[in-house]
């Protein structure tokens, strides 16, 4: 380069910052393998997008901490109905799921900052924070522990319609209590 410095012009052939962020750092391209996981989940219209789900997803544990006796952790096969079983009992609608924040430093973990929402057995809306801290390892999600602001509301939530679903199926089968018989004439 003429009427510069030699070491200035070494300098020069270096990336700016603005070429450096054209190439994605792991952390960025573990936050995108999260985002349009949620993209897919919550898909509209149609519903979930369930191969775009299955190719970002090698989910081999979940931990759920919700409160009630079924939180823990859970495996392979389990992980699915595990997770049905809390949106069904907590009255979680996950389609209603808004992802606020996304953060990554490290090799695989992303931190997602999301505002979850339901309704309880009344009908009472609920609306809580949820924080999830997601594996990524490879391009696919391989754990996800999720961590609820309010697991006592959810827990009472659960136990009530659980509760309530128990009635319902005894009724169903007949060997719940009989019906009040009508009034007299």
């Amino acid at each position: 380069m003429p009427g510069t410095h030699p070491a200035q012009a070494e300098r020069n052939t270096h990336p700016t910052r603005a070429e450096r962020n054209t190439h994605p750092t792991r952390a960025d391209r573990n936050k995108d393998v999260v985002r349009r996981f949620y993209e897919a989940v919550l898909r509209e219209p149609g519903g979930p997008d369930f191969a775009t789900i299955r190719e970002l997803t090698d989910e081999q544990e979940v931990e759920l901490n919700w409160g009630h006796p079924d939180s823990g952790v859970h495996r392979g096969a389990a992980i699915g109905p595990a997770r049905h079983r809390m949106h069904l009992l907590t009255g979680m609608d996950p389609s209603a799921l808004v992802v606020e924040e996304l953060l990554a430093e490290g090799p695989t973990r992303v931190v997602v900052v999301a505002t979850n929402s339901g309704t309880d057995v009344h009908g009472v809306p609920w609306t809580m924070t949820v924080l999830e801290l997601v594996d990524v390892v490879d391009g696919r999600i391989t754990r996800k522990r999720s961590f609820y602001q309010d697991t006592a509301l959810l827990r009472d939530i659960a136990l009530e319609r659980e509760a309530a679903l128990g009635r319902e199926a005894a009724l169903a089968d007949g060997s719940g209590p009989a019906a009040p018989a009508p009034p007299a004439p």
